[in-house]
């Protein structure tokens, strides 16, 4: 995806022409002709970088660089100065603005200067992701601790409601004048002792511990069941999940927690990709020699060229800080890794992804030898 940036000058010909060139090069460049506006803008959508202009009418901006940086902590400011206002500009660094260039811009220092901010953004999040997840992971430590404590007595409570139930269940009628009042408290407690568990299993599954006991799994009814959890989520992005699978998949053996983990996460950043327009995502299954093909399209921003051999390394993301840990394809890689197979991706800014899995299908049982 395409670097943003702002460009904020009082003179209209100049920040026109500035954020035109700087299309040019690539960029997704807007223009802005005063710090309010600016401002309003940058609370309104994300920008990477903010070529502001030191001198201009109403508020300066070096006033503007607090509440920018406040606005989008990440953001990194570019400030622009005449010739007489380099000090000006110096002060600005010292209230964290990236850099300074002086008018007449050069472009392509501009563009060094820019490319040079993008990194220093990239490590700041990197270092923000890190510190997210070790406080993430003594939570999950905290998590374990409350889901077994929790498991052990919904245990005992989920098993004596059933054995009250098929109890009273067994009860010849007329025998028990207030069977059917404790059998359906019997039944309540036994729904709501099920929705604990789930509740502590979801716990486990956001520290990592997934059940990594292997099976044979039907890949379509896994698939179906991840969509069915992300139904919401697509429906109030306005995009359209689509499901294809060739009839007569053999299974594959794998753990259900792990595949249902692939197709979650691929999945879930597909619509990530389309939220900005809504669109269609497309999950396609089929069979390739003695694997089973995985491809999950979207029509969504894409990929930067320069991102596509980093996305699946861990603490890697491109989503905002808060929005992802960078572990959900450093997980899927793992789990493809582990089992033999293979995962790569093809895609290019504005034009959509495709991600494209190889897993093993299930080996055949030999045929049973008929009775001499």
């Amino acid at each position: 995806m395409a670097a943003r940036v702002l460009c904020v000058d009082d003179e209209q010909g100049f920040v026109d022409a500035l954020a035109e060139r700087l299309g040019l090069r690539g960029y997704h460049a807007q223009a802005c002709l005063d710090g309010e506006a600016a401002l309003a803008r940058v609370r309104a959508e994300p920008f990477d970088v903010v070529v502001l202009d030191v001198q201009m009418p109403g508020r300066t901006g070096l006033e503007l660089i607090e509440d920018l940086q406040a606005a989008r902590p990440q953001m990194q400011i570019l400030l622009l100065t005449g010739q007489g206002s380099v000090e000006s500009a110096v002060t600005g660094m010292k209230l964290g603005a990236a850099d300074y260039l002086q008018k007449p811009v050069d472009m392509a220092a501009l563009d060094r200067a820019i490319r040079h901010a993008l990194s220093r953004k990239a490590g700041l999040e990197q270092s923000r992701r890190m510190m997210e997840t070790a406080r993430l992971a003594g939570l999950g430590v905290l998590a374990r601790g409350v889901a077994h404590e929790i498991n052990n007595p919904v245990n005992v409570m989920v098993n004596n409601a059933g054995w009250i139930m098929e109890l009273i269940e067994d009860e010849p009628p007329g025998g028990c004048a207030s069977a059917g009042e404790i059998l359906t408290s019997a039944r309540r407690i036994h729904d709501h002792g099920l929705r604990c568990k789930n509740i502590t299993l979801g716990l486990l599954k956001f520290c990592g511990a997934l059940d990594t006991r292997k099976r044979d799994v039907a890949p379509a009814e896994a698939l179906a069941r991840v969509a069915e959890g992300l139904a919401d989520k697509a429906a109030r992005l306005g995009a359209v999940l689509r499901l294809e699978a060739e009839p007569g998949l053999p299974p594959v053996r794998i753990s259900p927690a792990e595949i249902e983990e692939i197709f979650s996460v691929l999945l879930d950043n597909a619509l990530d990709a389309v939220e900005a327009q809504g669109g269609e995502v497309v999950v396609r299954l089929g069979r390739e020699g003695e694997m089973l093909r995985i491809e999950v399209e979207d029509a969504g921003v894409g990929i930067a060229e320069e991102n596509l051999g980093r996305i699946f390394d861990p603490f890697f993301s491109t989503k905002d800080p808060g929005k992802g840990a960078g572990l959900g394809l450093a997980i899927c890689r793992r789990i493809v890794d582990d089992l033999a197979g293979s995962i790569h991706v093809s895609s290019a800014p504005g034009r959509g992804s495709v991600f494209r899995a190889l897993l093993p299908l299930s080996p055949a049982e030999p045929a049973r030898q008929g009775a001499g």
